[in-house]
């Protein structure tokens, strides 16, 4: 069956229950109009009833005529029927065959309120008990309206609102068919024979419907875009692969040359210089300050030799690995390896890291990495006039867990606007010639969002903030061989 017949039939089916709705909304609405003129008729009867007991038992007949004179002026004929049903009193023009209709719902004990049809009028009749003082019913007050133009109206609604719905039935039975033929039949006839047109396989296709057609020829376009997928995706890993190492290769280059030639001036010429020191200091004729300088000499050795190691460690080559770490300790780290250029820049670093253990699964040498690239374009953007750069870390709940946001933040010039939408975008700088690169945010962005987290960045006049932020986990391991803290500096 073919897409546009099954589209029909659903739309007409769908149709229908809404057509037979209206029309059974649309009868309801002549039964409330009839219920409301009920509701008035028994409000009449309820406010006639008591002064008719009353005029009854006093046998004033005169007031009672002319109350019911009054009640015929305005559409409401009554009668006085007693205890047996039998006429008690009435106008002389009261329909006698109403009478007996009330004597039948009296003997039966029916509802007090029936419709009786006598000739060609309707009729809505109403028993209401009279009761004596003592409350026992001593007749009934027959009260009858001509509802004969009503029950002719409420027929008449209903026939016409039963031909609307047949008429908007007939129209919807054409509507539907001409529009889906247009609107979908033709177009996926038209859009089927172009597939097959194009489609390279001369497979049988059988005889299905427009619909299982198309399914199949996309399948079968799928496939190949998976496959041409699979192929741009291997070939963009090897790029992907090659530039990082080609990046690695060039970082690590120029810190191992740096560090090695740093050790090699500075590591045997120290050595022998502590060696030294430390003689001197047990000499007895050095006099205390002497020791005490000679003391401050080698805390500084010992200083310098940490910071080679860190520089060597740093540009030592390590296979990637996540593990349980601690933030704190590798921002520690990072301060630690750039605190030398901090001080020779003339910038103060201030670190408020906590003293709750930040904890996220991560690559511990890739986030250094980061907070390295952080820090230098910190000091970078201060440049020689020195300034403060404040590391802060606090945790922020999100909707799946709770998150480490670790801000950087300088007093530097900050960034201009026109580079803001740059910042991040491979091998662009803003530094002069020769002293960047253009990809350390954008290595580090990559680094972070590998690591399910963001980089959030704003500038202003008085500097600029990076925030570093990372999924915690909720384990309570800690890697200890990267997460061994040294004191945090402030």
């Amino acid at each position: 069956m073919r897409i546009g017949t099954r589209l029909t039939l659903v739309l007409l089916a769908c149709i229908l229950p809404v057509l037979a709705a209206y029309t059974y909304w649309s009868v309801g609405q002549s039964n409330v109009y009839v219920n409301e003129l009920k509701q008035s008729a028994r409000a009449v009867s309820s406010g006639v009833a008591p002064s008719v007991d009353e005029e009854v038992i006093a046998q004033e007949w005169n007031k009672i005529g002319d109350a019911f004179r009054k009640m015929d002026a305005e559409g409401t004929r009554s009668a006085l029927l007693r205890k047996d049903g039998k006429l008690w009193y009435s106008l002389s023009d009261f329909p006698a065959e109403l009478i007996s209709a009330a004597q039948v719902q009296l003997a039966q004990r029916n509802s007090a309120e029936f419709g009786p049809t006598a000739g060609v009028k309707n009729w809505f009749c109403e028993l209401v008990p009279l009761k004596s003082q003592g409350g026992e019913v001593i007749g009934y007050l027959l009260e009858v309206q001509d509802w004969t133009k009503v029950a002719r109206d409420s027929r008449a609604q209903s026939i016409a609102s039963f031909v609307v719905a047949i008429a908007l039935l007939g129209v919807v039975a054409t509507v539907i068919p001409m529009t889906v033929h247009r609107y979908v039949s033709r177009p996926l006839a038209d859009l089927s024979a172009k597939v097959v047109k194009f489609s390279s396989d001369d497979s049988d296709r059988g005889g299905g419907s427009e619909v299982e057609l198309l399914s199949e020829e996309f399948r079968r376009l799928d496939q190949q875009l998976n496959r041409a997928r699979s192929d741009l995706e291997q070939r963009h890993r090897r790029e992907l692969e090659l530039e990082r190492e080609l990046q690695r290769a060039d970082r690590l280059a120029t810190i191992g040359a740096l560090a090695a030639g740093l050790a090699h001036e500075i590591g045997t010429p120290m050595g022998v210089i502590r060696v030294r020191a430390e003689d001197l200091q047990q000499d007895e004729t050095i006099s205390a300050d002497s020791r005490v300088k000679l003391g401050v000499i080698v805390r500084q050795i010992d200083r310098i030799a940490r910071i080679v190691r860190m520089l060597l460690d740093y540009a030592r080559k390590s296979e990637s690995h996540k593990a349980i770490c601690d933030l704190r300790a590798i921002a520690d780290r990072a301060l630690a390896l750039l605190e030398p250029e901090a001080a020779h820049r003339n910038v103060r670093t201030i670190a408020r890291l906590g003293e709750i253990p930040l904890l996220v699964n991560c690559d511990a040498d890739q986030i250094e990495q980061v907070f390295v690239n952080m820090i230098m374009n910190a000091l970078d953007a201060m440049q020689r006039g020195g300034g403060t750069l404040r590391v802060t870390a606090q945790t922020e709940h999100i909707r799946d867990g709770s998150r480490v946001m670790l801000a950087f933040e300088d007093t530097g010039a900050g960034v201009a606007p026109e580079h803001e939408d740059r910042l991040f975008s491979p091998f662009f700088t803003t530094k002069e010639p020769g002293k960047g690169t253009g990809m350390g945010l954008a290595v580090s962005q990559s680094i972070i969002r590998e690591h399910d987290g963001e980089i959030m960045f704003s500038s202003g006049p008085s500097g600029s903030r990076f925030v570093v932020a990372i999924p915690m986990t909720s384990s309570e391991i800690i890697d200890h061989e990267r997460g061994s803290r040294e004191q945090r500096r402030e």
